[in-house]
């Protein structure tokens, strides 16, 4: 693994560069003055490195300025920045300049170490996975909209041209047949109960279609079946659908079992959703304390506000503060356009294509693309929004 050291000369860059020099399978690439220098040296490098560790010392607007501009780039390393003080506010303010890990000084070996080991397992996860990328959506409180999110989510990518399918994990609720209006003939059932290995012709056999094109696989339709789908299943499930589809997003409710987490240990990317409440706040709390002690070290949970008012009492600023995280993405509230899909019984891009929830879900299926799929699909993108804009 290419480390890339950035800070000024000191005493506390030689102490860094004392710690990780005794971490195994590390190369350093020590840079002098400032970031500008660490910027030229990093694009002009025969290997880029896989990851950047910026520290923020002394000249704390020139730090944040580098990670900024770093966080740009396509095809960019990790970005970790190494901090003096823990300071809530400077956490805040590297994390939104787009840092995707905090150390602290002095480091602890041991946090550099499952750092660096979380960048190499992504790395390596990247160059090995085959097939679609899978996305796991949750929440430990219900109404929040994880269901409605998975749904629109699906939708906006189905948009842009994407294969998607969609796996309702929430097994006794079973909302997503519910929200799409569907009635699945077939569910995950008789895929529960095979005696042989999955393979592609069962699994479509399995799969209902929406009119929008977006493929789901359905809870089961009576609550106690729910206890037979095992993770074993669900594993066999995403490993195969992934192949089929080039985007997989997973309902998995507002609770964590065993099959929620065989969903995530697949995932690229792990959603928790939030509305504007304490109960939520705290209960997202409690989410990420359980996520660290499980130990996906390959993956880091992104925080989805549902349900945003600018105007409410309980702000995006103080969110983040009690999570010490940032919020991924924002999906405003509005209640009639919900009330519209479930009275005319049609999607989020039928009733309202210009409204800003649609905006918003679009945005975030963006986000949720790699660079070379948006710059391939990005005319048609353009298009969507124009073509929204025009109808409204």
């Amino acid at each position: 693994m290419k480390v890339l050291l950035v800070g000024d000369p000191g005493e506390q860059r030689t102490q860094l560069k004392a710690v990780l020099e005794t971490l195994p399978e590390t190369e350093l690439d020590i840079v002098e003055g400032e970031a500008a220098t660490a910027a030229n040296l990093s694009e002009n490098a025969a290997r880029p490195p896989d990851a950047t560790l910026v520290m923020v010392n002394g000249n704390e607007e020139a730090a944040l300025n580098f990670l900024q501009s770093q966080a740009l780039l396509p095809g960019r390393p990790t970005l970790l920045a190494v901090l003096t003080a823990r300071s809530a506010g400077l956490m805040k303010r590297v994390l939104r300049s787009g840092a995707d890990e905090i150390l602290f000084m002095p480091l602890d070996p041991g946090e550099a170490t499952r750092a660096l080991l979380k960048i190499s397992e992504a790395r390596w996860r990247t160059e090995r996975r085959a097939g679609g990328v899978v996305i796991s959506i949750v929440s430990l409180v219900g109404g929040v909209g994880v269901t409605s999110l998975a749904a629109n989510l699906a939708l906006a990518l189905n948009s842009l041209h994407q294969r998607v399918a969609l796996i309702d994990l929430d097994l006794q609720t079973g909302g997503l047949a519910v929200f799409l209006n569907i009635d699945p003939e077939v569910t995950i059932m008789p895929l529960v109960r095979l005696d042989n290995k999955l393979d592609s012709i069962q699994l479509e056999s399995a799969l209902t279609k929406h009119p929008s094109g977006v493929y789901m696989l359905a809870a089961p339709k009576r609550i106690e079946e729910g206890e037979l789908v095992s993770d074993i299943t669900v594993g066999a499930v995403l490993d195969l659908v992934r192949q089929l589809f080039d985007y997989v997003i997973v309902d998995c409710g507002d609770h964590v079992d065993e099959n929620g987490v065989a969903a995530w240990e697949r995932s690229e990317n792990l959603f928790y959703v939030l509305n504007q409440s304490i109960a939520s706040a705290r209960c997202a709390w409690r989410f990420i304390d359980l996520f660290e002690r499980l130990g996906l070290a390959t993956l880091e949970p992104r925080f989805i506000l549902n349900h945003y008012s600018p105007s409410h009492p309980l702000t995006e600023k103080a969110i983040e503060t009690t999570l010490a995280r940032p919020i991924y993405a924002k999906i405003p509230t509005d209640d009639r356009t919900f009330e519209a899909i479930e009275m005319k019984a049609q999607d989020l891009f039928q009733v309202a294509p210009a409204s800003p929830v649609a905006r918003a879900v679009l945005d975030l299926a963006a986000l949720v693309m790699p660079q070379l799929e948006i710059a391939a699909t990005n005319e048609t993108f353009m298009s969507r929004l124009k073509s929204a804009f025009s109808a409204h």
